[in-house]
């Protein structure tokens, strides 16, 4: 019954129930749960109104048949059917009947304690569920009271499983089951608590957080109550970081990777594809059409039609090559990138790169980022990589440059492609995505459709009118997959026979003679205008404004932005956006097991075109780039803290947002915003190296027009020029004379200089790789660290003076100067809980240390520094500080364990492209090899090294060397 009712042998093989009315009797008698059903009753759930005319006698009949289908399926089994004076009653129990073995479970694990045992009991328990409970009865009057005494049940049963899994320190397996219940149950608690606590203690802070604003959210709107004071206290508890609510061993069990096991960890699977809720069905040839192509030629480029499931055929080819072959894939959506003309910063080229880079989890180094392209090449090379590049045709010229200049850079890499239009380069091979085939019977475009339509209303069945009907249907709907989709989505409310009506009617209506469009583009078109016409208003309201930008959405983002109090209030988003989902106007896509939301590149057109007649576009935008202004000037407060890891993933997260909240800055020429969302996020893309559109945008939020009129606004504005003029790629002398201006350009008042000095120190750093600038970038620098410190700004202080040292350090081998009255940045650091600025420091230390000689000092800050560094997902930190392990472990004598840090160094650093990193893992392969005695093989790696690559190494490994250990193409004498 925990499904659409069904009957199974004693070996759990179903036993078709062919005949509705016995089915009802079935379910009625089950839901009786052993009690004595009466006459009367049975005839009203199996007739309803109209009861046959000797309604007693076939009754009769049809128990008749239900007992012989007992029969068949146990030996014995009609005597489970008994009659009585009063009526008929089912011998119901917890061996024979799915609905009451799970009230049992449910029962006995509410009096367990919470953990592993009462989680598994449950999780057995909810794997019962088929469907909604009585299948094709649900909604039928005679079941309400058990219909919803066995959903209640569900939840309930989902709620202390949950909290079991939380309990028993699996938050993950507490997450993945609560997270779909609590979307459609927002004012439950009991859903509100685990999924709180899984999110904490999974370093999930701001969705935690954002879980107890949901709940209060909703129960103020729908009920004018606040949370309870548990859910109340637990919400603070999280906000403290409370150790009280941290399972024994948090910090070793969940978050501290030892230095030793991040050496030999193997990298997970390379690549991340969007994956889909509903099943890809009819294109068995296509995939296996593209499969070969790809395996002779390395661009293919798959052509049709919007609509035609070029995506979908795109992804699962991918995905196939993925699983099947251990290839990379990576998935970049150029949808995000606009026209030419749109008046957003960036060409479409540098655009194009910035995504690539994106989706391939690529940093970039400032002092490197003139060409992102030969950086993606270095991330991609010595390896069998896949791109799949989706929606190229409105920047086709752009991708095709890009496409060409890749493939020739990397030979290991294969372009999969997706566009209304070729990219006509000489290698490219074209592939025209067909519509779904209309064969007679079941081909693939009507087992499509039946497919689509029976997930939507379980009464469809595939009989032979209901067969024919549909491929007329599909005949109509020219195979489009996405029109199909559509027309499946009405079967709801509509038979297919009466969908094919429908649908006839209005295309026919809609064909017009003068419509020059090609016949299926008309097809589609109409599709969409019938699918819209069945809409009601806030359908209408929602799908129109989440096409405001082509991106994907999470949840709570859409009650954000695309709510309102007249139209569209926050409590009916959830529901309207579900009914999107099943018309299949919105899709659901599954990335690192989290839900989001978005439009197919068709739809999202036609409601682009709707949102701009309705004359909301400009508001909806402006509501966008409001949530996403507020959302970093919060992150701001939490970057260098404790939160530091929660906030970079949400930042992370809402990166293709947070880019087009500045495209819209910039188009509507609001410097202030601009400047604004590009400040506030300076230092996470700093931090994660994650800069490839950094400069431009600096560039462009500095000179846009309307940066505002208050001292606070033109004081931000002057802070982006100097941070632009710092990396942006100008000769040395030029750009300390331009960084010399712009400082100047802050007002006197203390505010003012305030303002300057948190830009000043970074100012500095341009300025000390020169013998001719170091003093005067020094001089910059202790002004700056002294004024934040008077200021009261002494985190900040602390993080300046570790940037400092470590540059007078790493140049000029000047001893760290630390921090002035006595202040220890380290200390300051650690009180303030800045991770990252702590790894900053401990490295100073280190180097120091080396500097000096205490070696095993200098081990002790480097595992520090490696594990502070892998913790936060800094993939270049780490990199970089694994390298230095390969080279301590080298001194000491252990080449197997050089080795091991050397491959975990050198997998992270191709992973993002870090150049210098390599450089340096190259020489410490050459003096492994030299090591052992490959002398030739040590100087193979090093012939690639230009002069100045053998300088920079050269300067990083003698402070661990002496001159005579060094491979003698870095020996001083060889310079």
């Amino acid at each position: 019954m925990l499904g659409p009712v069904q009957l199974g042998d004693d070996d759990a093989a179903v036993v078709e129930v062919p005949e509705r009315k016995v089915r009802a009797l079935l379910a009625a008698l089950t839901a009786a749960g052993g009690a004595t059903v009466s006459v009367d009753a049975l005839i009203d759930s199996a007739w309803g109104v109209g009861v046959p005319s000797n309604p007693q006698r076939v009754l009769q009949a049809k128990l008749s048949q239900l007992r012989s289908l007992l029969d068949a399926a146990s030996s014995g089994g009609r005597s489970l059917l008994v009659r009585s004076p009063s009526g008929y009653r089912l011998a119901v129990t917890a061996q024979n009947c799915d609905a009451t073995e799970f009230r049992l479970a449910l029962s006995t694990a509410s009096a367990l304690p919470a953990g592993r045992q009462r989680a598994e009991l449950l999780e057995s328990a909810l794997n019962l569920w088929r469907g909604s409970p009585y299948g094709e009865f649900t909604d039928e009057l005679w079941l309400t009271a058990e219909v919803a005494g066995l959903q209640e049940a569900r939840i309930q049963a989902v709620e202390l499983c949950a909290e079991a899994w939380v309990a028993a320190g699996a938050p993950e397996k507490a997450l993945a089951l609560a997270a779909p219940y609590f979307a459609k149950h927002p004012t439950r608690e009991g859903l509100a608590k685990p999924l709180l606590m899984g999110n904490y203690l999974t370093r999930r802070l701001p969705e935690a957080l954002a879980v107890y604003e949901r709940v209060r959210s909703h129960l103020a709107d729908e009920f004018g109550v606040d949370p309870s004071p548990e859910l109340k206290d637990l919400h603070l508890s999280t906000l403290r970081q409370d150790p009280q609510i941290d399972p024994p061993g948090r910090s070793e069990g969940l978050w501290r990777q030892s230095v030793q096991g991040d050496a030999g960890a193997q990298p997970p699977c390379e690549g991340r594809l969007p994956s889909y809720s509903s099943p890809f069905l009819g294109r068995a040839d296509e995939v296996r059409d593209v499969r070969a192509l790809l395996a002779k030629h390395r661009l293919v480029t798959l052509l049709g039609i919007g609509g035609i499931g070029k995506t979908r055929l795109a992804v699962q080819v991918a995905g196939s090559l993925a699983a099947e072959q251990k290839v990379g894939t990576w998935f970049v959506d150029l949808t995000e990138v606009p026209r030419h003309g749109s008046g957003t910063r960036g060409e479409p080229t540098r655009r194009v790169e910035g995504l690539t880079a994106a989706a391939i989890g690529l940093t970039a180094d400032w002092q490197n980022s003139s060409d992102l392209s030969v950086r993606i090449a270095a991330a991609l090379e010595d390896r069998q990589a896949l791109l799949v590049l989706d929606n190229c045709e409105h920047i086709i010229d752009e991708v095709a440059a890009f496409a060409d200049g890749l493939m020739r850079r990397v030979p290991g890499v294969r372009i999969l492609a997706t566009s209304r239009e070729p990219m006509s380069l000489a290698e490219e091979q074209r592939y025209l995505v067909p519509q779904l085939p209309v064969n007679v019977g079941t081909g693939p475009a009507v087992e499509f459709f039946l497919t689509r339509a029976q997930a939507v209303s379980g009464g469809v069945e595939a009989d032979s009118d209901t067969v024919e009907a549909a491929a007329e249907l599909c005949r109509r709907l020219d195979g489009l997959p996405l029109a199909l989709e559509l027309a499946a989505a009405r079967t709801s409310t509509l038979s297919v026979p009466e969908l094919l009506e429908w649908i006839t009617d209005r295309l026919d209506l809609l064909a017009r003679p003068d419509r020059a469009a090609p016949r299926r583009q008309q097809t589609l078109r109409g599709m969409l205008d019938w699918s819209w016409s069945l809409l009601q208003e806030e359908d209408r309201v929602l799908l129109r404004r989440l096409a405001v930008h082509p991106v994907t959405w999470r949840l709570e983002v859409i009650e954000q932005v695309c709510s309102d109090t007249q139209k569209l209030p926050r409590r009916r988003v959830l529901p309207v956006l579900a009914g999107l989902v099943d018309r299949s106007l919105v899709t659901t896509v599954h990335v690192d097991g989290r839900t989001s939301y978005r439009l197919l590149e068709t739809v999202g057109a036609y409601a682009a075109e709707k949102l701009s007649a309705s004359g909301e576009r400009d508001i909806v935008a402006g509501r966008h780039l409001a949530y996403h202004r507020n959302l970093v000037d919060c992150a701001q407060g939490y970057l260098f803290g404790p939160r530091t890891r929660e906030w970079m993933q949400r930042l992370d997260e809402a990166r293709p947002h947070l880019s087009r909240a500045v495209d819209e800055a910039l188009l509507r020429q609001d410097g202030a915003n601009a400047v604004a969302l590009v400040l506030a996020t300076f230092w996470f893309r700093w931090m994660t190296g994650r800069i490839g559109s950094l400069i431009q945008e600096l560039a462009a939020a500095s000179d846009c027009p309307n940066p505002g009129q208050s001292s606070e606004e033109l004081n931000a504005h002057a802070q982006v020029v100097v941070l632009a003029r710092t990396v942006e790629d100008t000769p040395r002398a030029a750009k300390v004379k331009q960084l010399l201006a712009a400082l100047d350009a802050f007002s006197p008042d203390q505010q003012g200089q305030l303002a300057r000095m948190q830009v000043q120190w970074f100012a500095a750093s341009a300025m000390f790789g020169s013998a001719e600038h170091r003093d005067r970038g020094r001089q910059l620098a202790d002004e700056a660290i002294q004024y934040l410190l008077a200021a009261g700004e002494t985190r900040a202080a602390a993080f300046a003076s570790t940037q400092r040292d470590w540059f007078l350090l790493e140049f000029w081998n000047m001893p760290p100067q630390g921090m002035p009255c006595g202040f220890d940045a380290e200390q300051i650091l650690r009180s303030h809980g800045d991770d990252y600025g702590l790894t900053q420091a401990l490295g100073v230390q280190h180097l120091w240390a080396e500097t000096e000689g205490r070696h095993e000092e200098a081990q002790q800050l480097a595992d520090e520094v490696t594990s502070l560094s892998s913790r936060l997902d800094l993939d270049g930190e780490a990199a970089f500080w694994h390298s230095i392990q390969a080279v301590l472990r080298l001194r000491a004598g252990d080449l197997i364990a050089a080795q091991e840090q050397l491959e975990h160094s050198r997998q992270l650093a191709k992973r993002v492209a870090f150049v210098y990193c390599m450089r340096l893992n190259d020489a410490v392969a050459a003096m492994l090899a030299e090591r052992r005695g490959e002398d030739r093989e040590a100087v193979q790696a090093l012939e690639r090294f230009s002069a100045e690559e053998k300088a920079s190494t050269r300067r990083a490994l003698v402070r661990y060397f002496r001159e005579g250990e060094l491979p003698a193409p870095l020996r001083l004498s060889a310079l």
